[in-house]
């Protein structure tokens, strides 16, 4: 799954990109890679983020050594996240409720932050550092999103 998530970022951006240069369609290219990011990190981020290969999922030994904080600080940052992608999909496309998505994102996302920084500084376990770059990255991206949109003359 991590090469299925890295193609969905890399278009994504491209769909980014086009946004910026206002090309025809852009707002289809961004949906259709942020869409499936989206899903992806809602329904199998615990997965994603633990390193369990999607044909393994539903085996029990694949979530031995796997304790609940990891489990749980996954599905948190998998609903985060999901919500972030929805939020930058609807601000490419100029839909209602992206400022809502956007900010329940964001505090999700930087609660994911916080918790994986604290249970790291006790644990020192690489999952926890990982979730952290990515919850930063995204929180980069969700406030930039945010403070477009806002710029954008959309109503707060």
């Amino acid at each position: 799954m991590k090469k299925l998530e890295k193609v969905l970022i890399a278009g994504a951006i491209i769909g980014f990109l086009l946004a910026v240069f206002k090309v025809p369609y852009h707002s289809v290219i961004a949906s259709v890679f942020l869409l499936p990011l989206g899903v992806i990190y809602l329904y199998l981020g615990f997965a994603l983020f633990n390193d369990i290969p999607f044909n393994k999922i539903f085996k029990s030994e694949s979530y031995l050594g796997i304790g609940t904080w990891r489990i749980a600080i996954a599905i948190g940052t998998g609903l985060g996240l999901s919500q972030l992608t929805t939020g930058f999909m609807f601000a490419v496309n100029d839909f209602p409720m992206t400022w809502s998505l956007l900010n329940y994102g964001l505090v999700i996302t930087a609660l994911m932050l916080l918790l994986a920084l604290i249970r790291n500084s006790r644990e020192k376990h690489r999952f926890y550092m990982n979730i952290a770059l990515r919850c930063a990255v995204f929180i980069i991206l969700g406030v930039t999103f945010l403070l477009i949109y806002a710029q954008h003359g959309q109503p707060a």
